[in-house]
């Protein structure tokens, strides 16, 4: 169990460095395109690594190296695109349409009155 955690946090500790690079390399002047770069890529890859699971072309020990800690810090953009995948493929069209559109409304919402709660705290 022990190991389990340390291959988590070594593969997060790769996903953070990964995503800090891009996002130094593409600095967000107009768009955010180092985010949706490392969102849409880390989604593929993600999507990539599941179905290999499912083939046995990889081992748990990889899905959590991979999957869990690098990925998991990359992006949770690819975490959320495989709950939607998921939930498609169990034909719960009503929850995956719910879960995306509370994703995509809700975390932007949120963040929003998250900025705006602590500004006003500071004023």
């Amino acid at each position: 169990m022990v190991h389990d955690w340390l291959v988590v946090g070594f593969g997060g500790a790769l996903g953070a460095v990964l995503r800090f690079i891009v996002t130094e390399q593409w600095p967000a002047d107009d768009a955010p395109w180092a985010t949706l770069t490392v969102n849409l890529a880390g989604s593929l890859a993600l999507g990539a690594l599941a179905a290999a699971v499912t083939v046995s072309a990889l081992s748990d020990q990889h899905a959590l190296l991979f999957g869990t800690g690098l990925l998991g810090a990359f992006t949770t953009m690819s975490a959320f695109s495989m709950d939607a995948v998921r939930l498609a493929q169990e034909h719960s069209w009503a929850t995956a349409s719910g879960y995306v559109l509370l994703t995509a409304i809700g975390g932007p919402m949120l963040a929003f009155l998250g900025w705006k709660g602590v500004h006003a705290a500071v004023s």
